[in-house]
């Protein structure tokens, strides 16, 4: 099973060393990452990964099971700080997609 805690870490260090290359081996083919301002496929969002605009910190696992993940993280983009409440689909043992909503703090 896939640890929605392992694949933050991976992701945090994307974006903070703008690399996305780890980071896709957890996404599915067909994953999706939502959000109110996007809504984009693996290869876009291991682009946008490697942009390091955003950076995430202070994970809170709310609920994790074999098929879904529920967190909550600050993520900040530049001097627009907020914080991100984000459900992950899973598959096996990959990440087929997730739904976020980021609200400014």
């Amino acid at each position: 099973m896939v640890s929605v805690s392992e694949v933050y870490k991976v992701w945090q260090e994307g974006f903070a060393n703008k690399d996305s290359s780890k980071i896709g081996e957890f996404f599915t083919d067909d994953f999706r990452f939502v959000s109110n301002i996007r809504d984009i496929g693996k290869q876009e969002t291991l682009d946008w990964t490697s942009s390091g605009e955003m950076a995430i910190d202070n994970l809170e696992v709310i609920y994790e099971n074999d098929e879904v993940a529920v967190i909550h993280h600050d993520a900040n983009r530049g001097d627009n700080n907020g914080v991100a409440m984000v459900v992950y689909l899973k598959r096996g043992d990959k990440i087929s997609g997730c739904r976020v909503i980021r609200t400014a703090t």
